[in-house]
C-alpha cells in the first residue's frame, strides 16, 4: 500500500479519491454513487487484482460492499478480457505491477466511473441500443439475477423513471416468487411494497431514497465523507497532506451545522473564498461562515468567473 501511494498519490487526488478501510479507495459522486477500488491479494500465490465496483448510496447496503455493478480489473480493463493477477513477489516487481494497474486505472476504469457518476448516466451506461450492446458491452456486470432488477429498480426510482422502476420490482417479484428457496420467497413482501411506492407521487419517493441514502452512509462508514469533487479541491488548493487534514475536518464540521443552505455548496463556496488560504478559512469558521452562510456563498459567487452559486460541482 505504501507503494501504491507513491505511486498513485498525484492521480488519486486529481480525481477525488481517497482511501477507504485499510485495501480500498473510493469517490463519492455529487449524485451519491460511491466509485471505489479494492485490492484483492490472492491467498496461495505472490499476486493480486483490483475489484472495481460502484454503489449508489440510494440502493440497498448493508454493512459490507457489494462488488456489482463492476468487475474485476483484468477482465474490465485488459484486451483480452482475462482475469488477470499481478505479481508481486518483490518489491521491484510490485513496483512496476502498480504502474501498470495505475495505467488500466486510466484509460479503462476512470471512463467507468466518469460516465456512471449519476443515475441518469448510469441507466445510459447499462441500456443496450440496437445490436444489443451496451456502452460498456461485457466488461461491467451489472447484478446477479434477481438482484441486478432490484439494483436498478432504485437507480430508475432516482431518475424519476417511475414506471421503469416499477417494471423492475415486478421483475424481482417475479423471480422470488418462482424460487424455490422460502429466504427467497419471503422477499417478495419488501418487493411488493417498493411497487406500490412506485404508484406515489415525487415527494413519497424521495423522502424514501433520502432515507435509504442515510442508511447506506452510516452502515458503510461513509457518512463524514465529501464529495469527489470537493476532495479534488482541497488538494488543489492546499497541496500540504496536514493542511488538507484540517481543512477535510473543518468541511466535515458543516455536517453538524444548523444551517439553511446547502452544505456541500457551503463547502464549495468556503474553499473559493479562502483561496488557498488556510488563516482565511479558519476565519470563516471562526466568525460562525461570516454570521450567515449566504454571504459567503455570494462572495464565492462574485469571485467565480462563470458567476456558478456552488451548488452545482467543481468538475472532477
Amino acid at each position: 500500500m505504501k507503494s501504491w501511494n507513491r505511486v498513485a498519490r498525484p492521480f488519486l487526488q486529481l480525481h477525488g479519491f481517497k482511501q477507504y478501510g485499510k485495501d480500498g479507495f473510493g469517490r463519492m459522486t455529487h449524485d451519491q454513487v460511491f466509485q471505489f477500488f479494492i485490492f484483492n491479494v490472492h491467498r496461495h500465490t505472490h499476486t493480486f487484482t483490483l475489484d472495481i465496483s460502484i454503489r449508489p448510496m440510494y440502493c440497498e447496503n448493508q454493512n459490507y460492499l457489494v462488488l456489482r455493478p463492476g468487475n474485476r480489473l483484468g477482465k474490465l480493463a485488459t484486451k483480452n478480457g482475462l482475469d488477470t493477477w499481478w505479481p508481486s513477489d518483490t518489491d521491484e516487481v510490485t513496483e512496476k505491477s502498480l504502474t501498470e494497474v495505475l495505467r488500466l486505472l486510466q484509460e479503462s476504469v476512470l471512463p467507468f466511473y466518469n460516465n456512471t457518476r449519476t443515475s441518469e448516466e448510469i441507466i445510459k451506461s447499462y441500456q443496450k441500443n440496437f445490436f444489443g450492446k451496451n456502452k460498456f458491452g461485457d466488461r461491467v456486470s451489472w447484478g446477479s439475477p434477481g438482484y441486478e432488477c432490484f439494483d436498478f429498480g432504485y437507480i430508475y426510482l432516482r431518475a424519476g423513471a417511475y414506471e421503469k422502476a416499477l417494471k423492475e420490482f415486478e421483475r424481482c417479484s417475479k423471480f422470488v416468487s418462482e424460487s424455490n428457496y422460502e429466504s427467497e420467497r419471503q422477499r417478495n413482501e419488501k418487493y411488493l411494497k417498493l411497487i406500490e411506492l412506485c404508484k406515489t407521487g415525487k415527494q413519497d419517493v424521495n423522502a424514501y431514497l433520502q432515507n435509504q441514502i442515510q442508511n447506506s452512509l452510516s452502515n458503510l462508514k461513509l457518512a463524514d465523507w465529501l464529495f469527489a469533487d470537493i476532495y479534488k479541491a482541497i488538494a488543489r488548493y492546499f497541496p500540504a497532506a496536514v493542511e488538507q487534514a484540517e481543512v477535510e475536518h473543518l468541511l466535515q464540521s458543516i455536517n453538524q451545522a444548523d444551517i439553511t443552505v446547502g452544505k456541500d455548496q457551503l463547502a464549495r463556496s468556503i474553499l473559493i473564498m479562502a483561496d488557498g488560504n488556510l488563516h482565511e478559512l479558519r476565519r470563516l469558521f471562526d466568525t460562525g461562515f461570516l454570521g450567515d452562510p449566504r454571504d459567503v456563498i455570494m462572495i464565492a459567487t462574485g469571485k467565480t468567473n462563470n458567476k456558478s452559486d456552488s451548488s452545482a460541482p467543481f468538475d472532477y
